[in-house]
């Protein structure tokens, strides 16, 4: 089997194109691929599957609970939100990926103590639930993501970790010109709104209220959940400020679970 790992997915000696660094050490889920016999591609067209932290198009996609599979080896953006998940043409494929990366890694201090998942094919009926978003998930999550992604990509300074300048007279240059000629616009924009909204003037304002009204999106679906096995979701915005397990079809539709029970989307 063929596994295709995202660029922000580490492997040692491969660039990690996105902050142009070489990295020193391979990522946890990819070693577990490699124990198993799977073959890392390059090419994303030829691979059986798809190591991914976001849902590719036409394919079905496996976001796992977070704290099911290790992050070590993955580029930190929104600390509390990232998870790497499976994405495959066929489930049968994509369960059997994660099956392989699921489990415990000492080097993760955030995955579960279970040291193996096994999955098979949900039988039975499952009650779909419903939420109706109030309009502001997609502005949580942004807030929350940029906040953690601007304290993510500090490291990124040229000193100690990442790509380093060639042009520099000053350690001050070095951390500005490495920066600049590395990161996009959309990087600065984001670690730029991260800093703004964690300022002692916003901070109250803005992040302090979006974690509260995280705590209750997580109360709202666990009301939810009290008379629906899943429920169907616009996107996977609710998933990942949940922590909550999520599932999307190749034509787009999409179902978050209870912690733990990413089975239940096996065959839906």
């Amino acid at each position: 089997m063929k596994i295709f790992v995202c660029d922000n997915i580490l492997i040692k000696d491969r660039i990690c194109a996105a902050y142009n660094f070489t990295p020193p050490y391979t990522a946890t889920v990819v070693e577990k691929i490699r124990a198993a016999g799977m073959e890392i591609t390059d090419s994303e067209n030829e691979a059986d599957a798809v190591l991914s932290t976001a849902a590719p198009e036409n394919m079905y996609y496996i976001k796992p609970t977070y704290g099911t599979v290790s992050r070590f080896g993955l580029v930190a953006k929104a600390s509390s939100m990232d998870q790497i998940g499976v994405a495959a043409h066929e489930i049968d494929t994509a369960f059997a990926v994660l099956s392989v990366i699921a489990g415990h890694d000492e080097k993760d201090g955030t995955t579960y103590p279970a040291k193996k998942y096994e999955y098979s094919p949900y039988e039975g009926d499952l009650t779909v639930g419903s939420h109706h978003d109030g309009g502001f998930s997609a502005e949580i999550y942004a807030i929350i993501s940029a906040s953690e992604f601007s304290g993510n990509i500090s490291r990124f300074d040229g000193l100690k970790y990442g790509y380093r300048t060639e042009n520099f007279s000053s350690m001050d240059e070095i951390v500005v010109n490495s920066r600049s000629e590395t990161f996009t616009l959309e990087t600065k924009l984001k670690a730029l709104m991260g800093t703004y909204v964690l300022s002692e003037a916003q901070f109250e304002k803005y992040y302090s209220k979006a974690t509260k009204l995280r705590r209750l999106i997580k109360q709202e679906l666990g009301g939810i959940f009290l008379h629906a096995d899943i429920i169907r979701v616009p996107d996977m915005i609710l998933a990942y400020l949940s922590g909550l397990p999520a599932f999307m079809k190749p034509d787009g539709s999409c179902f978050i679970a209870q912690g733990g029970q990413e089975g239940v989307f096996y065959g839906i």
